[in-house]
Formats: C-alpha cells, sequence, structure tokens
C-alpha cells in the first residue's frame, strides 16, 4: 500500500514536466511573431476607434459615415479626423474625444471603417 502513491504522483511529475517543455518550444516563435502582435495592435486600435465611433459619432457622421446630420467623412485622411476633433467644425463640440481616444478613431475613419 505505502508504494502504490508514489506510481500516480511520477505520472503526473512527467507529465507536467513534459506539458512544461512542449509549451516552452510552442512559446519559442522568433520574429514572426512579434510582426503578428504588431499587427494585432493596429487591429486592436482600430477596433477600439470602432466603439468610440459608435459611441460619439455614429449619430451624426452615420454608420457608414455617409453624413446624417453631419458631413460625410468618408475617406477623410487621419490628420485632418484629429484637427476636426480638436477645433469642433460647425456645430460639433471641440474635444468630443481626446488623447489616444482621438487617435483611435482617427485612425478607424483613416481606415474607412473596416
Amino acid at each position: 500500500m505505502k508504494g502504490q502513491p508514489l506510481i500516480p504522483f511520477l505520472l503526473i511529475a512527467v507529465a507536467g514536466i513534459s506539458l512544461m517543455l512542449i509549451l516552452s518550444f510552442v512559446g519559442l516563435g522568433g520574429p514572426a511573431e512579434e510582426e503578428e502582435g504588431e499587427e494585432n495592435g493596429e487591429e486592436e486600435s482600430v477596433d477600439a476607434g470602432a466603439e468610440i465611433y459608435e459611441e460619439n459619432c455614429l449619430s451624426c457622421h452615420g454608420e457608414n459615415m455617409e453624413g446624417d446630420s453631419g458631413p460625410e467623412i468618408e475617406g477623410t485622411g487621419a490628420d485632418e479626423v484629429m484637427t476636426a476633433i480638436e477645433e469642433g467644425p460647425g456645430s460639433m463640440p471641440e474635444d468630443l474625444v481626446s488623447g489616444e481616444d482621438a487617435e483611435a478613431v482617427a485612425e478607424y475613419v483613416e481606415e474607412g471603417g473596416e
């Protein structure tokens, strides 16, 4: 009876060490994974821009940026969007969004909502 608990322990230990080794080799991706990470960061920024656009801009500029009560902004460059956000042309309030949120919205608009 004393020898039997040792066998399950050894099996679990061997399985754990094997799993750790397998996962460590899978985790060694090199530069290709870093490039993917950069792309994912850009995608996350565009996704954040989409959410902020929906909350703050969609009611005036429309779902497809075609303009509703505000002007059409489809195809507008990021610099122009940033200037509009900061200055608030027409009836648009100044600094409706700011900082990284403004940059994310500008990137989203420049990408055309994709």
